[in-house]
């Protein structure tokens, strides 16, 4: 019977099944196992792997590929084994999210452009309902002070830096607020706002909207991938006797199921 062996602990086969239980490791490894029977049929063309080992470049494939390959992992310290198993699996698991989401990303994004909108405002949290529409009217009628005030009388962190917040996803901020900012202008102040027991008084100071960048693209695929994979690992999960322990996996039927 083989051990595992993790600084001065052993496992032997059992009691590495109970630590994944113990340790919650089980669904990561129940997703792991359903995207090798997703991506064992993704294929890799030698000059994908090429460009993803290289990055950028114009120089062409080399035409004895497999020997460019051990080359590669040579200077690299990096097994054939592992290369095969790990690094050509990712490659794989990669392509498959291109395949499988990248055709939704647009409507993803128009769907949750919020939650890559940024904004930078002032804010200053009271719970005086009196004294902040005293402050409010200070900040729009008498010019006074933002930084000022807030130092003076707002009860959050922000009184550090004279209320100042940001950048922040607009998603973040209370509904009632992100409304007024999406609808704003810069330096308009609004308030007293009833946010939980505080009331705010806040302004806004620049709100940048988000584009479809590289970065927000490669994001929203890795978000849908994730839901995909997260609803084939309940599935899993929920069928009775999909996940079970068994004295021989070649012949004994389970004798204890883990679902």
């Amino acid at each position: 019977m083989g051990i595992l062996k993790i600084g001065d602990r052993s496992f032997d086969s059992d009691q590495v099944v109970s630590a994944l239980v113990q340790y919650k490791l089980l669904e990561s490894l129940v997703g792991q196992v359903v995207l090798d029977k997703v991506v064992e049929e993704i294929p890799l063309t030698e000059q994908e792997v090429f460009y993803a080992l290289v990055g950028a470049t114009d120089a062409e494939i080399p035409e004895d590929f497999r020997a460019f390959l051990a080359q590669w992992c040579q200077q690299k310290s990096v097994t054939p084994e592992y290369f095969s198993a790990v690094m050509l699996r990712d490659l794989r698991i990669e392509k498959f999210k291109e395949i499988c989401f990248g055709n939704q990303v647009e409507s993803e994004f128009l769907r949750n452009k919020l939650d890559f909108d940024q904004v930078e405002y002032s804010l200053i949290q009271m719970t005086d309902l009196l004294l902040a529409q005293e402050v409010y009217f200070q900040l729009r009628d008498d010019g006074a002070s933002f930084e000022q005030l807030a130092q003076q009388h707002s009860l959050g962190s922000e009184r550090v830096s004279g209320g100042w917040v940001g950048p922040v996803a607009l998603s973040s901020l209370p509904v009632e607020v992100a409304m007024l900012f999406r609808s704003g202008q810069p330096q308009a102040i609004y308030g007293p706002i009833p946010i939980g027991d505080c009331f705010w008084i806040v302004r806004l100071e620049h709100l940048t909207s988000a584009r479809l960048t590289e970065a927000t693209r490669a994001s929203l695929i890795n978000r849908l991938y994730d839901r995909w994979l997260q609803s084939q690992v309940r599935s899993v999960t929920s069928t009775p006797g999909a996940i079970a322990i068994q004295a021989d996996a070649s012949q004994a039927p389970p004798i204890a199921s883990l679902t």
